[in-house]
């Protein structure tokens, strides 16, 4: 059940009603509704993987409050030590056993081996990848004395369940999600009607943007031997815009939906291709996974590392990223991506620039050129490396790349002969525009200090745009990591 489908709308109006109208007399049950909802949304989506979500709430709930109590260091480590277990555990098997079991016989070849073998045919459960770091993010700080370990069952049910983010984040923390699940959350017309548009902005992104890309983008990397350079070089821009409409679009659809509940998500993109280096582009880009990332990864890695001074840093970086790549899946696609990204971090650190970031062009209209030009070397940078992310192995990447910048690299490219790219590069420019207007605000749609003729008249547009160009959509990229 995806949130642009008739069966969520279907779903969250009468859960939306009782939640406001029968269920709203106390934090309880309005946790009891959270997480009854919770449970029958991802059971709706898989109901096999329903116990182990389960069990993954009552493990961690347990080794939390185990964590807390006991006051010999080394015993408290054993229970962290036995929540990486089971954690870690339950993404190795799920989501790599095959990778390296596939490894294992691939290097027994290298050797002249023949022995045959079959694939694992093991299932990923949905959002396995972010209730995981979620609550291996929870252990960490309670082991580390930052937060209180919740003794409310209830509570840290719906901190690990809840419906908006359980499927593709954000991935939330503690201390931001716990205590507004410890107050009686009251209606509030302003933040519902922000929610709302938020939503609105997200299916926008979704179902016009990302899935009119889409439809250029597939034929070309299917066929990708049959293009011409121009025209690949166009598909991964599409690619791109894709990628990030796809899942921007999803987290402003998880988070507007968790403000109709009177709760606040984390925001996950802060209008990242207006960046003018790799620093700030992640710091704007899956905001939940990198900050997790620092703090878990980078930050420990770093001070192992300390006495190497910049080479130290950069191999934290660099193992930090490679990380996050294999973190969206079991293929080198994805370690080379984040390979890549890692490697990107190098020139900053030597100049000193990593905490460099900014809002481009505050106050102002347009970027200087020197801004614009950062943007732009630093979007086709990305742009690039998404390939490694888009192909289905580390070969066919390259040969894509290398029938890229051959000779037809020049030649113009096919697909703007059709109407429908026209069209969508014409969408693009509008959804650009706007997002450009809106970096620094709240969200890229936050429309509460324009007049009132202003928004409706916006609103309409943007449902004349879903009526015209909305294509159906049964499911997001980042459902599969």
């Amino acid at each position: 059940m995806v949130f642009n489908s008739f069966d969520f709308l279907a779903f969250i109006i009468p859960v939306l009603l009782l939640y406001w109208l029968v269920f709203k007399k106390s934090d309880v049950s309005q946790n009891i509704l959270l997480l009854v909802s919770s449970l029958v949304f991802y059971a709706w989506a898989d109901w096999r993987f329903l116990v182990l979500l389960i069990a993954s709430t009552l493990i961690n709930y347990a080794l939390g409050i185990k964590i807390a109590q006991t006051e010999e260091d080394k015993k408290r480590s054993v229970f962290l030590y036995l929540g990486l277990i089971f954690n870690v555990g339950l993404l190795l098997y799920f989501k790599y056993a095959n990778f390296f079991y596939q490894g294992f016989y691939d290097i027994l070849q290298v050797f002249g081996s023949s022995v045959s073998h079959n694939t694992l045919q093991i299932i990923l459960p949905l959002g396995i990848s972010f209730f995981t770091f979620q609550t291996l993010g929870y252990l960490i700080d309670v082991f580390n004395e930052e937060i209180e370990p919740s003794k409310d069952l209830l509570r840290f049910s719906v901190f690990v369940t809840f419906f908006p983010k359980i499927l593709s984040g954000p991935i939330e923390r503690a201390a931001g999600l716990l205590p507004q699940l410890e107050e009686k959350r009251t209606f509030s017309y302003p933040v519902m009607v922000d929610g709302l548009r938020q939503i609105l902005w997200g299916f926008f992104a979704k179902v016009v943007i990302a899935e009119n890309c889409a439809a250029i983008v597939n034929p070309i990397f299917n066929d990708y031997q049959a293009q011409s350079g121009s025209t690949l070089l166009l598909g991964t821009f599409f690619y791109a815009i894709q990628l990030y409409a796809d899942f921007s679009g999803y987290s402003n659809m998880a988070i507007g939906v968790g403000k109709l509940f009177g709760i606040q998500l984390m925001r996950n993109f802060s209008t990242p291709f207006f960046s003018t280096n790799i620093a700030d582009f992640w710091r704007k880009w899956h905001i939940s996974l990198t900050t997790w990332m620092m703090d878990y990864v980078f930050t420990p890695l770093s001070f192992i590392l300390r006495r190497h001074q910049k080479r130290g840093l950069m191999l934290s970086i660099v193992a930090t990223f490679i990380l996050v790549g294999f973190w969206h899946g079991a293929n080198w696609t994805f370690v080379v991506y984040g390979l890549c990204h890692g490697l990107y971090f190098i020139p900053l650190v030597y100049s000193g620039k990593m905490n460099a970031s900014e809002v481009v062009a505050e106050g102002k209209v347009l970027p200087s050129f020197k801004e614009l030009g950062k943007m732009i070397l630093l979007f086709l940078l990305i742009m690039l490396t998404d390939v490694f992310f888009r192909a289905n192995n580390v070969v066919e990447a390259f040969d894509y790349f290398g029938k890229i910048f051959s000779g037809s690299l020049f030649d113009f490219p096919s697909i703007l002969m059709g109407s429908n790219s026209l069209i969508t590069l014409g969408l693009i420019s509008l959804f650009v525009a706007v997002e450009w207007i809106h970096r620094g605000k709240k969200h890229d749609f936050e429309l509460s200090t324009y007049p009132v003729w202003i928004r409706w008249s916006s609103y309409v547009f943007i449902f004349v745009l879903l009526l015209f160009f909305g294509k159906s959509a049964e499911t997001f990229i980042y459902f599969q990591f």
